[in-house]
């Protein structure tokens, strides 16, 4: 009986730690995807600032052609086309912009809720751990039990035998 509860008490601590193993993964898991986020977050800030030196250098063209009055017709077809492209680069960094606030305001969620996530299943990892050790230190208790029942076990059989000796010789 006593090994049936101690094989339960093993099976427990099994569970426990292949769900705190599960818990762990699920954490890192989580990590990875705020990691991605971020990555994504920077590529779009680096995009944006190369269309921003592109606009710079675009407007430097812009202002040189429109300061040249000997090459007014190359200089107006330049500006025209500098200022189509400068049109162009701020709508799409308009636009950038906006997906930028929308991914910073969606990946600030996603961090806050994989780091909720995260806290608690180190919580639940933690609770597990110490539900762990507990079975470990009852399943020893048991056996110390479980040992010294066994001995006094022997110990009684060992004065029977003596006592059935005894009352057989006389």
């Amino acid at each position: 009986r006593s090994y049936f509860r101690m094989e339960t008490i093993k099976q427990k601590v099994q569970k426990l730690r292949q769900e705190a193993d599960h818990n762990a993964d699920r954490a890192d898991a989580a990590e990875g995807r705020v990691k991605e986020q971020e990555q994504a977050m920077n590529a779009q800030e680096a995009e944006m600032e190369q269309l921003k030196r592109q606009i710079q250098l675009l407007e430097g063209d812009l202002d040189k052609a429109e300061g040249q009055t000997d090459l007014r017709r190359t200089a107006d077809e330049r500006a025209s086309s500098a200022e189509s492209q400068v049109a162009q680069l701020e709508t799409r960094v308009r636009m950038l912009e906006q997906e930028l606030d929308r991914v910073e305001g969606d990946l600030g969620e996603q961090v806050k809720s994989l780091q909720e996530e995260l806290r608690r299943v180190e919580q639940e990892c933690e609770e597990a751990k110490r539900r762990g050790d507990r079975l470990d230190k009852d399943n020893e208790t048991l056996e110390r039990n479980l040992q010294a029942a066994l001995e006094d076990n022997i110990a009684t059989k060992q004065q029977l035998d003596e006592t059935l000796r005894e009352l057989n010789e006389m």
